[in-house]
């Protein structure tokens, strides 16, 4: 790929010259890259899985664009070759992470994620039987760092499991299981990505701040 910001023969010109190579304008800049050329055939699963998925990012970008709203959530990353649709299919296609999972003075201290930004924290909490006592969201307090207040006193012997969730609806699941008697809570399920595809809505929640 080239990069040019002024060519006598070709400044301004855009599209596809010759079968050969493709212009186009970013930020500014002309760039002239090889021209894309359609595989023969199918390609592999993982090829078509990836494809599927870059068809279905294309989609989320494009209602990022129409929805003003969602679009003013990418607008702060837009920077160098930084664009509202390369942000929005790029966060399409990565799930967050959720770091780690501590109790510190009663509090649930969660460290968690992603590629743009992560939208929402869920906290529930489950007795030995399953049975779920209560489910709330966590406060972000910075960077990475999230934290809830559960109105359940006395964890031991509970589960809980943590979802964090991007705009896309990429959803990370954590389950850490606090057993009674142990010198210290352990994880018994680590993190399970998955991609529900349902978009967040906008203004749909109220956090837990204790």
């Amino acid at each position: 790929m080239i990069q040019t910001s002024f060519n006598a023969i070709s400044t301004g010109a855009t599209g596809m010259f010759g079968k050969q190579v493709v212009m186009y304008v970013r930020n500014g800049r002309q760039i002239i890259a090889k021209a894309p050329r359609k595989r023969p055939g199918k390609g592999t699963a993982g090829q078509e899985r990836t494809k599927a998925d870059f068809r279905l990012a294309t989609g989320w970008s494009a209602r990022v664009r129409a929805n003003n709203e969602l679009r003013s959530w990418y607008l702060p990353g837009v920077a160098g070759g930084k664009n509202v649709h390369n942000l929005s299919i790029a966060d399409y296609l990565v799930a967050p992470v959720i770091h780690d999972v501590q109790i510190t003075g009663g509090r649930i201290a969660i460290s968690a994620s992603d590629n743009f930004r992560v939208h929402t924290v869920t906290v529930a909490i489950s007795d030995a039987a399953g049975t779920v006592l209560e489910t709330g969201l966590a406060v972000n307090i910075g960077d990475d760092n999230w934290e809830y207040l559960p109105a359940t006193r006395g964890l031991q012997g509970c589960t809980l499991l943590v979802t964090a969730r991007d705009l896309p609806g990429n959803e990370t699941q954590f389950e850490k299981e606090l057993l009674a008697g142990a010198p210290s809570p352990r994880i018994t399920v680590c993190r399970v990505a998955r991609t529900c595809r349902q978009p967040v809505l906008m203004n749909d929640s109220l956090a837990n701040t204790g």
